[in-house]
């Protein structure tokens, strides 16, 4: 309960820093090749805007946007992202048919993804993100049609075999399902020819035709085998991601820190940063979202 007051208040904190964002040009869409689409809550739909329009100044160009609708969207936050983003699509969670696979924790969102990847390239874009400086290796890789990923925290910086990222990860004997999967990969036969990267799922690109739902199912089937009941739970989507992204051809993983997640450690130069994911627990330490987005905000 805590935890929920404290996320509530910094958001509020966050919408009233950040008014001024409803003052800025809506985003015309005007690029067909390239869809951007997140998950979207009731809470964070100034956050939202703020990583959309922070994405498209430095990438220079107006895609397709795609939002799913988690369930808490209110008729004014509809109102809202259809002045800023005229044409968006919005998708209700509920419309999204979940297959195999887990129901909830952001499964819909890449099952979406799978659905749309078939016909243009998709940027998957947390709300809790912000876009500072150039984004050239982004740029490059939608032009090339290279799928590529942010890093998850501490990970090792590039793709590797599958056999290798599980030998890496057998002293992670963390509970949650990610760390469960990545030291049970060796007891897969299909280990031996797959890849893998410790990526997050909060930014990444999928190349046009890189994917299709029949290839998500296919791999959440896979990890049930060694994740089990535990597979249901939150984080298992990204384990799908990292191993969607990992066999695509030629993907590429963003480099470390100018692509890089907010975790507040004190010896990182978050400040010369080009794009930063601000995770959940640490989304509001020491001001520095707020402080960042103000100054993002004036350049809009």
């Amino acid at each position: 309960m805590f935890f929920r007051a404290k996320r509530a208040l910094g958001r509020a904190w966050f919408d009233f820093n950040c008014r001024s964002l409803l003052r800025t040009p809506p985003i015309h869409s005007n690029d067909d090749s390239l869809t951007l689409v997140s998950m979207l809550c009731h809470g964070e739909v100034v956050m939202y805007l703020l990583a959309i329009k922070s994405f498209c100044a430095q990438l220079g160009r107006y895609p397709k946007v795609v939002i799913l609708n988690d369930g808490t969207l209110t008729n004014s936050d509809y109102a809202i992202l259809q002045t800023h983003i005229p044409g968006v699509r919005i998708v209700l969670i509920s419309e999204v048919a979940p297959d195999r696979c887990p129901k909830g924790s952001c499964w819909e969102r890449l099952l979406l993804i799978g659905d749309l990847v078939k016909d243009t390239y998709v940027v998957q874009l947390d709300s809790d993100t912000l876009t500072l400086k150039s984004i050239a290796e982004v740029t490059q890789c939608i032009e090339a049609n290279r799928s590529f990923t942010l890093l998850g925290d501490g990970s090792y910086p590039d793709i590797e075999t599958m056999q290798s990222a599980c030998l890496r990860s057998k002293t992670n004997m963390g509970t949650m399902v990610q760390a469960v999967c990545e030291r049970s990969f060796d007891q897969l036969p299909e280990s031996t020819t797959l890849k893998y990267v410790r990526g997050n799922a909060g930014f990444t690109g999928f190349a046009k035709g890189s994917i299709v739902r029949e290839k998500i199912v296919w791999f959440s089937d896979l990890m049930r085998i060694i994740a089990n009941d535990k597979w249901d739970e939150w984080g298992s989507e990204q384990v799908t991601s990292n191993l969607l992204i990992a066999n695509s051809q030629d993907a590429h993983v963003l480099e470390f820190p100018k692509y890089l997640s907010y975790w507040a450690h004190a010896n990182i130069p978050y400040q010369d940063a080009s794009f930063i994911h601000f995770i959940g627990p640490y989304r509001f330490s020491n001001g520095f979202y707020v402080s960042s987005a103000r100054k993002v905000i004036a350049t809009l």
